[in-house]
C-alpha cells in the first residue's frame, strides 16, 4: 500500500512516520510532501503508471501554499485521468463544520480526521480487514 501525507506541519510528518514505523513498518511506501501543488504535480506526471500512483492520500486542510480545499477542488478534476482510484482522507485539527462538510462534498473523501492523528485512527484505515 502506497500512501501520501499532504501537511505543512513537519511536527505532523515526525509524528506520523513515527507512528508507521512503530506500528505499521510493513508499509512499502509512504511520501510527504509540505506542498499540495507537489503532489498534483507528481500525480499528474504518473497518471498512467499504476505502480508510482499512490493508493491513499491525506491531506490537511489548513495549508499556507495550497490549502486542502484547494488541492480537493484540482484533484477533483485531476482525478478521473488516473489510472487508479485513489481514497483520500481529510486531516485537520479544525471542527469547523465548513470544514466537516467537505468531507460529504466530494465522493472520493472517505472520512475526515481530527488531528493529531492516532495510532487507534491509523491502524483502522491502514490494516487489512
Amino acid at each position: 500500500m502506497k500512501l501520501i501525507f499532504i501537511d505543512d506541519e513537519p511536527i505532523q510528518h515526525f509524528i506520523i512516520q513515527r507512528m508507521i514505523e512503530t506500528y505499521l513498518s510493513y508499509l512499502p511506501s509512504t511520501k510527504y510532501y509540505f506542498d499540495a501543488t507537489k503532489v498534483l504535480d507528481f500525480l499528474n506526471e504518473n497518471k498512467t503508471n499504476n505502480d508510482e500512483l499512490p493508493d491513499m492520500i491525506f491531506v490537511d486542510i489548513n495549508m499556507g501554499i495550497m490549502s486542502g480545499v484547494v488541492f480537493l477542488h484540482k484533484y477533483n478534476k485531476l482525478r478521473h485521468r488516473l489510472v487508479k482510484k485513489i481514497d483520500v482522507y481529510i486531516m485537520s485539527s479544525s471542527i469547523d463544520p465548513t470544514d466537516l462538510a467537505l468531507s460529504k462534498k466530494y465522493d472520493f473523501v472517505l472520512d475526515y480526521i481530527i488531528k493529531p492523528l492516532n495510532k487507534v485512527t491509523l491502524k483502522k484505515i491502514l490494516e487489512p480487514q
